[in-house]
């Protein structure tokens, strides 16, 4: 039975970033933007961390949607779903007071119809230009 819970390992966090395909980070610099995150969500598998998703914010507007993963034998059992369920739940309780939030998000991809369920709009559009990025010391 998957559990959901607030917490991920630092070390489980980059076992996990590793099974997705992703960049293993300095152990001190991972834990520092896990404990960093405004919210952090976590699919468990009894003691196993399957799946996480957190989010990054400055505390006013502006935030970040980012590390959505999931292991890739637990993909396609809707761990996935259920983390931006939570991240959503999350957003609505911020904005119950009808105060204004930009939610970003870089999807990985062929990943951008998972994330149109849950109202994010495709970049560039006729509002809004392409999405960009910079890595330092990739």
């Amino acid at each position: 039975m998957i559990i959901y819970r607030s917490d991920m390992p630092v070390d489980e966090y980059n076992r996990m970033r590793q099974a997705v395909g992703w960049k293993v980070l300095d152990r001190a610099q991972a834990q520092t933007g896990l404990d960093n995150s405004a919210y952090l969500t976590a699919a468990w598998d009894g003691d196993k961390p399957v799946g996480m998703a957190r989010v990054v914010s400055d505390g006013g507007y502006m935030t970040l949607v980012a590390d959505v993963m999931v292991l890739p034998e637990y993909q396609g059992k809707g761990i996935g779903r259920q983390l931006m369920t939570n991240i959503s739940e999350y957003f609505d309780s911020l904005s119950s007071d009808g105060r204004c939030i930009m939610v970003n998000l870089m999807a990985t991809t062929g990943n951008e119809g998972f994330y149109r369920k849950f109202g994010f709009t495709e970049r560039p559009n006729d509002a809004m230009g392409a999405g960009m990025v910079r890595w330092i010391n990739e």
